[in-house]
């Protein structure tokens, strides 16, 4: 199994060329201040300790040209590494914006940390990602120039890279505990972050509902403890963070007294120049510079590899609905719609159980049940928001997993209790149900969804921004752009998930006609309480804890006294 490092090396593979453009050039950047202490040497033994005046000016130019180039490489050197931190940052948005889309909706019932949570690792997690990649392009120059520095220890003396030798597995073994310690802290406050904006995504969600309750101080509270639960795990990692420096340079700093010691005894011998030891003295200065920026890079990358293995713990995820490796157009002569030996469990507990029902083409089914019987479940299910756990739905002969998972949702018109509407116009709205019709076909539409007179009553009609979900219109306007909208998909199949529950008289009224023209000539599953909606299907199921239970027309189960009739019973004693 490959881990979050080494899939995320394959998301590099199309910045390829980019990324060895990157290393050549931070190669080159090393190379150019590599040189520096060796004509440093130079400068002091040969241009100025023979007086060679000639030498005395060109070096110092030499050594300026070098270090203008090397900023010049380095430029385009740390410009396309944060310019490819931008790519890769923005594909694995695509990809989680993707895989969100795709995925079945179980997964965002169980994901513990809610739509707070996904949103945290689209934009946090990826952001420490981005950021910190930035700082591999210190992790791709800085070998180069400890490279280079230590071969010119070497060329000095072999015996200093001794002292070398010994620190930086020193500094190494550092760098690894520093970096073990922030990988638990960098997760605890992901975590943390997942937690605050959960918490401001319900507050701004909920807002009625809390001002209602009074529930003010109690959200400002519970965000405060998470806030503080955050920057708790931040001060841990900024500790370590901001450690990993000193300790890296104090280790450094004994070898360099150490070295510099060495190097005293070998210029009271005679067997070092003053150039040399010049020389020695700024490419250790870079080596020691070179293995900090090493060593924080690091350390700074193991944030990203707990951000890369949140990230691919959802990218990775399987639980989703795939389209058949071939599938089948969506038959165009079908007849019936069945469910064969259904069931379905969500999280293990079971919600339907071994459904058989068989629907005939522009017949109303009326399902009928308590609360959490599965009626809700078992439209899901046609539409494949889940996948029964046994059994098969069929549309005429054809298995719906084996349809197109495009092609079958744009057979089936949904109208649901909790309208959601985009933060657009009304007539974009509207038009979201098909995407080929044309757009002369609004008003028609919006009209036999006795919509119209209360758009054109909007300050610019059809160009009227509805607002977040909707919320510039009441509930009986949004459910008639909803109606609206699924008369310009104008498919076959239509599910009505209570969709009149939530209105007053006046407004259900006002609905129930646009409900009534878009029932006409179609299939329909009708899910409802209220008996308007109910007693004029061709056929009703009743659902009981998973089952179906009874099945007839209205006036057959009043006859039979059972279920149905105790609901019927007591819907009329209430209303």
């Amino acid at each position: 199994m490959k881990t979050p490092f080494q899939k995320f090396l394959q998301e590099l593979r199309p910045y390829k060329a980019k990324i060895i453009l990157v290393i050549l050039l931070g190669a080159v950047v090393s190379a150019l201040k590599g040189a520096t202490p060796a004509l440093i040497q130079q400068l002091v033994d040969v241009a100025w300790g023979e007086k060679n005046q000639t030498l005395a000016w060109q070096i110092p130019l030499v050594i300026a040209a070098f270090w203008i180039l090397s900023g010049i490489a380095r430029y385009f050197h740390v410009f396309w590494m944060r310019y490819i931190s931008f790519e890769i940052s923005v594909k694995l948005r695509r990809l989680l914006m993707d895989k969100y889309l795709r995925l079945n909706l179980s997964f965002f019932q169980k994901f513990s940390r809610g739509q707070g949570g996904l949103i945290s690792r689209m934009m946090n997690d990826i952001f420490i990602v981005q950021t910190d990649m930035n700082k591999l392009a210190d992790f791709l120059r800085e070998p180069f120039m400890a490279i280079f520095s230590l071969a010119y220890l070497i060329y000095i003396d072999w015996k200093l890279v001794l002292f070398v030798a010994v620190a930086l597995p020193l500094i190494s073994f550092a760098s690894k505990r520093l970096g073990r310690s922030l990988k638990k802290y960098s997760h605890r406050s992901q975590e943390a972050m997942e937690d605050l904006t959960h918490t401001l995504k319900e507050s701004l969600d909920g807002s009625r509902i809390i001002r209602s309750f009074n529930l003010e101080e109690e959200l400002r509270e519970r965000f405060s403890r998470q806030a503080d639960s955050y920057l708790d795990s931040v001060r841990k990692i900024i500790s370590r963070e901001e450690a990993s420096s000193p300790i890296s340079e104090s280790l450094a700093a004994l070898a360099q007294a150490a070295i510099l010691i060495y190097v005293g005894q070998q210029v009271f011998k005679g067997d070092f120049s003053l150039g040399d030891f010049t020389g020695f003295l700024f490419a250790v200065g870079l080596l020691q510079d070179s293995v900090k920026k090493i060593q924080y890079s690091y350390v700074k990358l193991q944030q990203t590899m707990v951000a890369l293995n949140r990230l691919y713990n959802i990218l990775d995820s399987t639980d989703t609905i795939k389209d058949a490796d071939l599938v089948k157009p969506f038959p165009k002569d079908w007849k019936t719609i069945e469910f064969k030996n259904v069931s379905f469990a969500f999280d293990k507990k079971p919600i339907l159980k071994n459904i058989n029902l068989k629907v005939r083409r522009g017949e109303v089914i009326a399902i009928v049940g308590a609360s959490g019987g599965g009626k809700s479940t078992l439209v899901n299910l046609l539409e494949r928001f889940y996948d029964p756990i046994e059994g098969e739905i069929l549309i005429g002969d054809t298995p719906i997993k084996e349809i197109s998972l495009k092609e079958l949702r744009s057979q089936i018109a949904l109208v649901t209790q909790d309208v959601f509407l985009f933060s657009d116009t009304v007539e974009k709205n509207i038009m979201l149900g098909n995407s080929e019709r044309s757009q002369d076909d609004v008003v028609s539409v919006a009209r036999l969804a006795n919509a119209h007179e209360f758009i054109m009553g909007l300050e610019k009609g059809y160009q009227t921004k509805v607002g977040d979900r909707g919320e510039l219109l009441s509930g009986g306007e949004k459910q008639r752009i909803s109606i609206a909208r699924a008369f310009f998909k104008d498919a076959p199949i239509l599910i009505l998930d209570e969709a009149t529950s939530a209105l007053d008289s006046a407004s259900e009224e006002e609905v129930q006609k646009g409900i009534d023209h878009l029932m006409e000539g179609r299939t329909v599953f009708v899910i409802a309480h209220r008996l308007s909606t109910i007693v004029n299907a061709d056929r009703i199921v009743v659902l009981k804890d998973g089952i179906i239970v009874e099945e007839g027309t209205h006036e057959e189960l009043i006859k039979r006294g059972g279920e149905y009739f105790k609901f019927y019973s007591l819907q009329t004693k209430n209303s």
